[in-house]
């Protein structure tokens, strides 16, 4: 229970830095908002991410792929512009767009899990400790990671430094702002057997800031994220 309750530490403190910082952005967000956007509420975007209390953290585990799960991998994703080029390229997490506001990334962490396969104490107790775990300095496929695409569809390679943080805007700040931020489409490609047999898997954490239930995310029809999370919902029925 040691370890649990060290980790469970470890993760809030994290998951907070992460919202401090969402909301210092927003901050920005609401700067530019208040000169294009007619009657746009002074501050608005930061009182949602800080007073929030739908916010969710996932710890993000993508397993080793697969040949068979690769596709064809042999296009290069930044030069692909259309969603014909881009198939199979979104072998780790398909294309999609988030529905909150802002989401904090961080950095994602690479392990071999050939050389150090997913084990768990034999023992519970705190006595016992975990194994511990290499990082690759990087993923042995240049090419793998995350990708987003822009309005006008090129898509673009992100490498978060390690020990730095990434935002990318999400539906309900489109809807927020009238357009004038867009959500991101954006996926995570696998990567390619370069090295022997190596199977890479990836970690990262996602923070998603998202509005309070009852807190009106579309001003010209009163519609609450309640409701638009609901619409959402049902786009994947």
């Amino acid at each position: 229970m040691m370890r649990t309750h060290s980790f469970q530490h470890c993760f809030e403190e994290l998951c907070t830095l992460i919202i401090d910082t969402a909301a210092l952005v927003a901050r920005a967000c609401d700067r530019y908002a208040m000169a294009k956007i007619e009657g746009y509420e002074a501050g608005y975007l930061e009182q949602v991410v800080r007073l929030s209390t739908t916010t969710k953290a996932r710890l993000l585990h993508y397993f080793p792929s697969q040949k068979d799960d690769q596709g064809d991998q042999s296009t290069s994703a930044a030069n692909s512009d259309s969603s014909d080029e881009r198939k199979g390229l979104d072998s780790w997490c398909t294309t999609h767009i988030d529905h909150g506001c802002l989401t904090g990334l961080t950095s994602a962490v690479y392990i071999d899990e050939s050389a150090h396969p997913p084990t768990t104490p034999a023992s519970p107790d705190a006595s016992s400790s975990f194994p511990h775990l290499p990082f690759l300095s990087a993923p042995p496929d240049p090419d793998s990671g995350l990708y987003v695409c822009s309005r006008a569809g090129a898509i673009t390679k992100v490498a978060i430094p390690v020990g730095c943080l990434a935002f990318q805007t999400g539906e309900s700040l489109q809807l927020i702002t009238g357009g004038k931020f867009q959500a991101v489409p954006h996926f995570v490609r696998a990567g390619r057997a370069t090295q022997g047999d190596r199977q890479v898997a990836r970690n990262t954490l996602a923070v998603f800031t998202q509005p309070k239930l009852d807190e009106v995310v579309d001003r010209s029809t009163g519609k609450t994220f309640a409701q638009f999370s609901r619409e959402v919902a049902q786009r994947f029925k």
